[in-house]
């Protein structure tokens, strides 16, 4: 007795079988620098220092402000601190007695006097518009990621997350200490070649090229434990 099985049944299966053997179009062994760049975006650091006609100038949190953005500079700024100051506004006077007190701390913070960059903005008739403080600085953050998760419960094709790979490119980018060195390396300083030289010079004498201790710093396990 012959079975016989319906053509389009058997056609369903093949292309069946096609389907579960697809290869997966997003490899799993991408690199998570390929998968989720790490893109560099230039941005800026503001500070706004309000001050009303009638003030004498920079309050003692006015000035504490300041400080903490000067090291904000030091440690992510690029380039120029620059100096806004209100043009036109009721505040103008203040406000420029205020910039001369800004860059009189800024000095006393370690920014050179050729590190500050002055310029005024348009404010015509307002009361106390800010007197402004910015620089330069750039961020870092991996492209592709989002708070969106995938059901991998219901997965046929057997692919990755969207997501895979996103939390070691955001951890990465979060790491980078100046984002900027992703786009340029940094300027190489002078060797100190002088105490290389000195190590140098004692060893081809023969002498100890170690560091010389003194009495106070030379001792045993005996004398440390009783």
């Amino acid at each position: 007795m012959k079975i016989i099985v319906p053509i389009f049944v058997t056609l369903g299966l093949l292309f069946g079988l096609t389907s579960c053997a697809a290869p997966n179009q997003r490899s799993v062994w991408q690199l998570p620098g390929e998968r989720h760049k790490i893109t560099v975006v230039e941005t800026s650091d503001r500070l706004n220092l309000v001050v009303g006609p009638g003030d004498g100038g920079l309050s003692l949190a006015h000035k504490a402000a300041i400080r903490g953005f000067v090291d904000a500079w030091r440690n992510h700024g690029h380039g120029q601190m620059a100096i806004s100051i209100p043009a036109g506004s009721i505040n103008a006077q203040v406000a420029v007695g205020a910039a001369a007190q800004t860059r009189e701390i800024l000095f006393a913070e370690g920014v050179a006097w050729e590190q500050m960059a002055g310029g005024h903005y348009q404010a015509p008739g307002q009361l106390a518009p800010p007197l402004v403080l910015s620089f330069r600085r750039y961020t870092a953050s991996a492209q592709g990621c989002s708070a969106a998760r995938d059901n991998m419960a219901i997965n046929f094709s057997n692919a990755t997350s969207a997501n895979f790979g996103c939390t070691v490119a955001v951890n990465t980018a979060a790491m980078i200490a100046d984002p900027y060195d992703l786009l340029a390396p940094k300027k190489q300083t002078k060797p100190w070649s002088d105490r290389r030289i000195d190590i140098y010079e004692k060893y081809v004498a023969g002498e100890n090229t170690g560091a010389s201790r003194s009495s106070d710093e030379e001792g045993t396990i005996s004398d440390a434990v009783d």
